[in-house]
């Protein structure tokens, strides 16, 4: 208020400094010209006074708003998290008596319980098994005398196999997912299939892991290699670990794959005598590399896909899976590239 009381005796001070004149001519135009400032005066002030409430009005509004913006974004995440509950896991039965061991003293598991959300270890009878299921569809069928550690399905969809026979039945999963088994010298990655895996810690010789794969596609991890198995491959179940398709591929660095040498136009020389016949003869081999290569882009293994087609191309030059290996080739060199 103080500055509106200057701004008036501002106005009026031609009327109180002034000397008043008899002339009425004269009194009459200063007299306009004071009406016509105080009346610019109230009303630029009036207007002001709307404006400021047209704004404290229009904060409060926005206030409300973001408010309300903020309660609705915690409505929506608290309705997902309600919406994707935590993965469940029942003990659907087994032969003999099962435990469970989480820290304290091992209970017998009844048919049908649901497992707390971190289950520990699970361990079937000597003479018995075991199975349990998950609420994504994952299925585990434990062995005779098989401990098998479950800490890790829940956060990392990985098990820890320490002992025995795991049969595990994995559903197709979505691009970027995957569903592993632990072992004491192997790791063992999915992406959607059924296999078997065990662990035999008294064996004298070779690896104590042992994988078997009834369908899809499984690669192993073991001692700085890679291994891609297909359905009906076995791994480190006799004396010599690996297949004979990607037997000790070694872990490629993590750096940008080099593109293949463009296919050349001229024809190639064909071999001399039967040598063409004897090549055409490995054809099972030709199909097995490149079956292996395309297993290992499906689950995530560029490096080791890329290996596998390069042995074919360089094994088999000629071979009628070339054409199709060299553009499976180019297309996996751009996609690592685009990461």
């Amino acid at each position: 208020m103080s500055d509106e009381a200057s701004e008036l005796r501002r106005l009026l001070a031609p009327l109180r400094e002034r000397p008043v004149s008899v002339d009425q001519e004269r009194l009459g135009a200063r007299r306009a010209r004071v009406v016509s400032s105080l009346s610019r005066y109230v009303r630029g002030l009036a207007a002001e006074r709307a404006s400021r409430l047209r704004r404290r009005t229009g904060y409060a509004a926005l206030s409300l708003a973001v408010a309300a913006s903020v309660a609705f974004g915690v409505y929506r995440l608290g309705r997902r998290a309600s919406s994707e509950p935590a993965l469940a896991i029942t003990f659907v039965g087994s032969v003999g008596q099962t435990l469970q061991r989480s820290g304290g003293t091992p209970r017998a598991l009844h048919t049908g319980e649901a497992l707390p959300h971190e289950p520990g270890e699970i361990e079937s009878a000597a003479d018995g098994s075991a199975e349990l299921v998950t609420s994504a569809g994952l299925g585990l069928q434990l062995g005779a005398a098989t401990r098998v550690s479950l800490s890790g399905l829940a956060r990392v969809n990985q098990v820890e196999l320490k002992q025995g026979l795991l049969i595990c039945n994995v559903p197709h999963m979505h691009e970027g997912q995957h569903f592993s088994v632990e072992t004491p010298d192997a790791r063992v990655v999915v992406h959607g299939t059924v296999f078997s895996v065990r662990v035999d810690a008294k064996r004298s010789h070779g690896a104590q892991t042992c994988v078997e794969v009834t369908d899809g596609v499984v690669v192993v991890q073991h001692d700085g290699n890679l291994t891609a198995l297909n359905a009906g491959d076995r791994w480190g179940c006799d004396s010599s670990v690996g297949s004979p398709v990607a037997q000790h591929t070694p872990l490629a660095p993590a750096v940008e794959p080099v593109p293949l040498e463009p296919v050349r136009s001229e024809p190639q020389p064909l071999p001399r005598g039967n040598a063409r016949h004897s090549e055409r003869g490995t054809l099972g081999e030709e199909r097995r590399l490149f079956q292996a290569a395309l297993a290992a882009e499906r689950v995530g293994q560029p490096q080791l896909a890329q290996s596998l087609l390069e042995q074919l191309l360089g094994r088999y030059p000629s071979s009628p899976l070339a054409p199709e290996a060299r553009r499976a080739a180019t297309r996996i060199a751009h996609a690592s590239a685009g990461k």
